[in-house]
This record gives C-alpha cells, sequence and structure tokens, in this order.
C-alpha cells in the first residue's frame, strides 16, 4: 500500500520588498511554478539535505570594505569593452 499524501495545510507569511516579489514572480513564471511552489521546493531541500539548501558565506574583510565603498558610491567606472577594462588595469 503506497503512502498517503499528506494535506497541505501549514501556512507561512513572508513579508518582502515589492519591488523583489514582482521580479522574483517574473522568474518563477518563466520557469513555470508558483511562489507556492518555490518555498516548498526550498523546504523539501533543506529537509532531504538537513542543511540549508543555498551556500551562505560570511565576507571576508576585503569584501565587506568594498561593498561599503559601493555603498558610498565609490566604486570603479564602467568599461565599454574588455580592452578597455584590461587596459586600465595595467595601469
Amino acid at each position: 500500500m503506497g503512502k498517503v499524501a499528506e494535506r497541505k495545510t501549514a501556512e507561512i507569511r513572508v513579508l518582502l520588498e515589492p519591488s523583489l516579489k514582482k521580479k522574483s514572480k517574473k522568474i518563477l513564471d518563466e520557469i513555470g511554478i508558483s511562489e507556492s511552489e518555490a518555498v516548498r521546493i526550498f523546504f523539501r531541500n533543506l529537509v532531504n539535505r538537513k542543511e540549508f539548501p543555498l551556500e551562505l558565506k560570511v565576507p571576508n574583510e576585503e569584501t565587506i570594505k568594498a561593498m561599503e565603498e559601493v555603498d558610498k558610491g565609490n566604486y570603479s567606472k564602467g568599461y565599454t569593452n574588455i580592452d578597455e577594462m584590461f587596459e586600465d588595469l595595467r595601469k
């Protein structure tokens, strides 16, 4: 005799920034899954792996400084092509 499927009755309420929700929904629509299914997939992976299913890293000191500089608006200029970028790196 097969396993009886458990009814989906538990709820989770998540507050997100509207822009994050909109962008995420667009991607999920392209993939063809609902927001609910994406959350179920996340939780199934969490349970099956018995670990967080995404790699999370604590940034090192150099990365933290770089992120702080970007937050202040201090970041490198953009490049129009890769040759221009490498030329700048050689300086």
